[in-house]
């Protein structure tokens, strides 16, 4: 890929700034990687063109740069109890000039800055975009949410820490089974917050990434790393079901 060779590198001198002996930056680090390769697979699948290429690896690269000074500063990748990690990563790229680093024409701040923003949002504004944008960042929604799946199915990475004394809220099972988003405000312990994770596959954009998930298991691999399966079968068969597209 042009010049993303001299990208990587800038990208690893900002990251290199930060305490790789804490788990949590190097797994942003590595995730960061992971998802631009995702989002580079998306758009083949697409069959899109090489500047598209460019702009989704670039945009998956850099997509959650603000969650360094996040867990440097606040010790959460915690948005609520912290700061907003997408809006921080804008900000230092394109307010405080990082992004002057990185090969990038000035004709695509607009689109990459939106796209980055775009990534942590419950849902999509898609009135207030142009065609392209509204692209970009569903490529990137769908890189990101393959890849968390990916951390919580293997335990090495991640692990779900899911309360077996409490039951999942009302709230959040209505929105589950109606495949919805589940809203953060809604969740009110682990339980919540596993399903929640779950049930991200309800917003997913593009075939690839129904059936990379389904190829790699990423939903029965997480069951087995529950504590709570019985609870949670139900909903991993739903998902599954969702995605085989067996649920209409």
């Amino acid at each position: 890929m042009n010049n993303m060779n001299e990208n990587f590198d800038a990208f690893d001198e900002y990251a290199m700034k930060f305490d790789f002996e804490e788990d949590a930056i190097r797994r942003k680090y590595e995730h960061s990687y992971r998802v631009m390769r995702e989002s580079d697979a998306i758009v083949y699948f697409l069959g899109l063109e090489e500047d598209d290429s460019y702009l989704a690896c670039m945009i998956g690269l850099l997509h959650d740069i603000g969650r360094f000074i996040q867990w440097r500063d606040y010790h959460t990748f915690s948005d609520r109890n912290s700061i907003d990690h997408a809006k921080l990563g804008a900000k230092i790229l394109f307010d405080e000039g990082l992004i002057k680093k990185f090969n990038l024409d000035k004709n695509d701040y607009n689109l990459v800055r939106s796209a980055i923003e775009n990534h942590g949002v419950c849902k999509l504004n898609e009135k207030d975009l142009d065609e392209k944008t509204l692209l970009h960042s569903k490529i990137i929604r769908d890189a990101d949410k393959i890849d968390i799946l990916y951390q919580f199915s293997n335990p090495k990475i991640l692990k779900l820490e899911e309360e077996d004394n409490n039951d999942i809220s009302e709230k959040v099972k209505d929105d589950f089974y109606n495949h919805k988003s589940i809203l953060k405000d809604d969740v009110k312990n682990r339980n919540d917050e596993t399903l929640m994770k779950i049930g991200i596959v309800f917003d997913l954009n593009f075939e690839y990434s129904k059936s990379t998930i389904l190829e790699h298991e990423y939903l029965n691999r997480m069951l087995e790393c529950l504590n709570n399966k019985e609870l949670f079968k139900p909903y991993i068969e739903e998902a599954i079901k969702f995605l085989k597209g067996s649920d209409k």
